[in-house]
């Protein structure tokens, strides 16, 4: 085992802006992934929706991986915190598509915005990193960004308490992603990730049945490269920034969110919703021009 000293050297230089732009395009292509899902949930059950998505994720990324990568594609450095990380996420995603059922997708990407104010809280604690006022200040105006768009009232579904889950365990894989990211290349991480999902999903596939799948060979491909290219975006970012600072960024999805709402259900925003989703952008902005 390397000392302390020794890991540090071998840290890559946070090159801040790189990740936040990184960052910033995963959030955008999630929600189309999370759309074609949701479209999904009428035919197919949720767990054998999870589990095409990570084979086709893993068809896209494994062997792209080896050839680049060898077997470290397969058996990363790190092999512990890449393991859990994708425990993590595996959970968090199918327990978010179980919640989009019901849930509209813009309301559900809101709960699941516990996220990034549960990640930037613990990032101090659990890896190191030191929370900056302006840190605290974009992750709480997003936050209230996220509340406007939300909606709170009305008719309640519980279905919401799932994305809620789905936000908290997404919290805990994004600190664990920014400790596997100083080990493995993004490529590799990303897929012994897809691999790793799918083995886990498998059996739970099997349980819920394949009825009606060669309907959506198309549906699952597509999905797998947006899977792919999302996942190896945000373990880039998390190589260059911090996960604090990165943390607040991913408000950007619920923008995303609203638009493939729109588009593919037909969810028209209300103006609260429109002065929320400039908060989030405001709130963005912030931590990308002032991190002190």
């Amino acid at each position: 085992m390397t000392d302390h000293a020794t890991q540090e050297k071998l840290l890559p230089t946070d090159r801040i802006l790189l990740g936040l732009i990184l960052m910033a395009l995963a959030m955008f292509v999630i929600p189309i992934r999370d759309g074609i899902a949701k479209h999904m949930t009428d035919a197919l059950p949720v767990f054998t929706i999870a589990w095409g998505t990570y084979v086709s994720a893993a068809i896209v990324a494994v062997p792209i991986a080896l050839k680049l990568h060898g077997r470290e594609a397969l058996a990363p450095s790190g092999i512990r915190s890449q393991t859990a990380r994708t425990l993590l996420l595996v959970g968090s995603m199918t327990v978010f598509f179980f919640s989009i059922r019901t849930v509209p997708l813009a309301n559900a990407i809101s709960a699941y915005f516990v996220s990034p104010f549960i990640a930037a809280a613990l990032a101090p604690m659990v890896l190191g990193e030191r929370l900056t006022k302006t840190v605290i200040v974009s992750v709480s105006c997003g936050f209230v960004g996220v509340l406007l768009v939300l909606n709170p009232g009305g008719d309640f579904d519980t279905n919401i308490l799932l994305a809620v889950l789905a936000g908290v365990l997404f919290a805990f894989y994004m600190l664990a992603t920014r400790l596997a990211a100083r080990q493995t290349p993004p490529l590799a991480a990303l897929a012994y990730q897809s691999l790793l999902g799918a083995v886990v999903l498998t059996p739970f596939a099997f349980g819920a049945g394949f009825e009606g799948v060669s309907a959506f060979l198309g549906a699952f491909a597509v999905v797998g490269v947006l899977q792919s290219t999302s996942h190896g975006l945000s373990i880039a970012a998390f190589r260059f920034a911090p996960a604090g600072t990165l943390a607040p960024l991913v408000y950007l999805e619920i923008v995303a969110a609203v638009i493939v709402g729109l588009v593919a259900f037909g969810d028209w925003p209300q103006i609260q919703t429109w002065i929320g989703i400039g908060i989030i952008l405001a709130a963005g902005a912030l931590v990308a021009v002032k991190r002190d």
